[in-house]
């Protein structure tokens, strides 16, 4: 399970704005510093940043030893939950690390622990289906711990002796960031470790992106991101004006997050995430704390709408829809998809971003599911098919 799109366009924006006045105004004067407005958060304790050193540096490398003892800071540090400041911007912040500013952050999911790894640790179970708002499509590569030990996380929460170690590494394309309008995929190396700890059953997940991703696309988001509706262009640059020409990228991130509970009676799942991001374009970094405290909100609150539903199918129904899907023809998904190609060509019509030439030519004649190759095409109707179990209004309705 990963992360986000983060909207660090407007911070872009603003760089090239304020770099091209300094250019232009340096024959008349020389311009001032200026000064951060926003004063840097608490620093978090030494042991921490020395756990999640440890971790990040595990996760790709086989040589690196999951040590207990190295990362019982972390473990500690997310468990005092209750020990939250009230104001958020009180919170202490991690060091910025290679993979950029980090942040961190805590919440509580309302479901027990067994559903939340059910559903997010199956790889069978798309990511594209937990994360709408997140997460265009995902998958564990070949060779993936998880895909060839045969455990099941879930039935392993309890009863564990000795901590359970599993590596490997997965394929993510992720919806439009909410500014610019691109998307972009990438690769992870993902570490799972599952642990008795004082008393809690905890999960942690350790990810870290192999390279700089591929190169920004343009996207679109139709209408309100919550209906989680989105096209893709294929086309390279950005949609937000003033910075479609641009070649972006998301250089290198990281994550680090620890689930928890009480114990099997507990009906709540404890939630902490470190988290870091570094993007934009010719190898310049844009992102703020900011951003990526707004892109993991979004992220969230797409998930918590997801899991925390009581209409939510069985992950059984989940993963025989997607067989269903994964085993028709080409032909028979863009028919499937034809409705809602249909709709969206009337969308198009009125929207600022979809009336462009780079969108218009592949919404024309009900064509947008033609544009799409087959794997595109599972995930879109995997995203219609839970938002249709959930009663979340879709284009066609």
């Amino acid at each position: 399970m990963s992360f986000y799109t983060i909207p660090f366009f407007a911070c872009l924006r603003n760089c090239l704005l304020t770099g091209f006045l300094c250019f232009v105004l340096s024959g008349v004067s020389v311009l001032p510093a200026v000064a951060n407005s926003t004063p840097e958060p608490p620093a978090m304790p030494a042991d921490v940043e020395a756990g999640l050193d440890h971790l990040i540096a595990a996760v790709g490398d086989k040589n690196i030893s999951a040590d207990f003892n190295a990362i019982a800071a972390v473990l500690d540090y997310a468990l005092q939950s209750d020990l939250a400041p009230a104001k958020p911007e009180a919170e202490p912040m991690p060091r910025k690390r290679e993979q950029g500013n980090g942040i961190f952050m805590r919440e509580q999911i309302n479901v027990p622990m067994e559903k939340l790894v059910r559903y997010c640790y199956d790889p069978q179970v798309p990511p594209s289906v937990l994360f709408p708002n997140s997460i265009r499509r995902g998958h564990w590569l070949s060779g993936s711990d998880i895909l060839v030990s045969g455990v099941k996380l879930w039935d392993v929460l309890d009863g564990l002796e000795e901590p359970l170690v599993m590596r490997g590494a997965e394929y993510e394309e992720i919806t439009p960031d909410a500014f610019s309008g691109s998307y972009y995929g990438y690769n992870l190396d993902r570490l799972l470790i599952v642990l008795p700890y004082k008393g809690h059953r905890m999960f942690v997940s350790v990810s870290r992106q192999q390279n700089p991703s591929t190169v920004g696309m343009k996207g679109a988001i139709v209408g309100n991101d919550d209906s989680w509706d989105y096209v893709y262009s294929g086309v390279n640059g950005a949609t937000a004006r003033g910075i479609g020409w641009m070649d972006t990228y998301m250089y290198a991130s990281s994550t680090v997050t620890v689930f928890f509970d009480g114990g099997p009676e507990s009906t709540q799942t404890q939630y902490a995430v470190f988290k870091w991001l570094k993007a934009g374009w010719a190898n310049l970094n844009v992102v703020k704390r900011s951003h990526i405290l707004s892109g993991t909100r979004r992220f969230l609150d797409g998930f918590r709408r997801i899991i925390e539903d009581s209409n939510l199918p069985p992950a059984e129904d989940i993963v025989r829809q997607m067989r269903a899907f994964e085993s028709s023809s080409e032909q028979e998904l863009q028919a499937a998809m034809h409705t809602y190609a249909q709709r969206l060509e009337v969308v198009a019509q009125k929207d600022d971003v979809l009336s462009r030439s780079d969108f218009r030519k592949i919404i024309a004649n009900a064509g947008y599911a033609v544009h799409l190759n087959k794997d595109e095409l599972v995930h879109d109707l995997m995203k219609r098919f839970i938002k249709s179990r959930l009663s979340i209004a879709d284009l066609e309705g």
